[in-house]
């Protein structure tokens, strides 16, 4: 059993939680701003790996929480660029699927480079006992936040009626957007 924790500890920890989330939100920021790209146009590319599985504007949609609108809107900027092109679903031609380039997947790699290497400096400048301990830390938090997502994920958990398991909105009933 472990020991209860102190309110004062919980909000150290949530403190320092969002002053680090605000440092990579920042730091994302400065990688696509200087490319020129809105935050929209930059997650998109960030969610389709080099080589991977193309994925639907609808499947992007739902992964950014944002409307199919919204998404073509960017889309279309980003196919201009040369940084992704579209193609039709061979097994429902309605469907358009998003693949990066070879050009978008060159920036994508060189932005995660750069955000490696800002990440990487910070932590070599750490002490050599507070960079093991916060590894020790972050890996113990991460193992605790796999067993309660699958928890959450588990067959048979009652979800908020049109959710899924992990707060998601289901699509139950509505004709899918493309």
């Amino acid at each position: 059993m472990s020991e209860p924790i102190e309110d004062a500890e919980v909000v150290r920890f949530l403190d320092s939680w969002f002053q680090v989330r605000q440092f990579i939100q920042a730091a994302n920021f400065n990688r696509f701003h200087k490319a020129g790209l809105s935050a929209t146009q930059f997650m998109i590319l960030n969610l389709l790996p080099e080589g991977g599985t193309p994925l639907s504007i609808r499947e992007l949609a739902q992964r950014m929480n944002l409307k199919p609108p919204t998404v073509v809107k960017a889309v279309e900027t980003l196919e201009h660029r040369n940084m992704l092109q579209r193609g039709k679903d061979p097994s429902d031609g309605r469907v358009v699927l998003l693949q990066i380039t070879s050009e978008g997947a060159k920036f994508q790699n060189a932005a995660a480079g750069q955000f490696r290497e800002q990440i990487a400096g910070i932590f070599r400048a750490m002490p050599a006992e507070d960079r093991e301990g916060l590894l020790r830390g972050l890996e113990r938090f991460t193992d605790e936040a796999a067993k309660v997502t699958q928890q959450l994920e588990a067959p048979g958990e009652s979800t908020a009626p049109g959710r899924d398991a992990r707060g998601a909105k289901r699509n139950a009933g509505r004709s899918p957007q493309h």
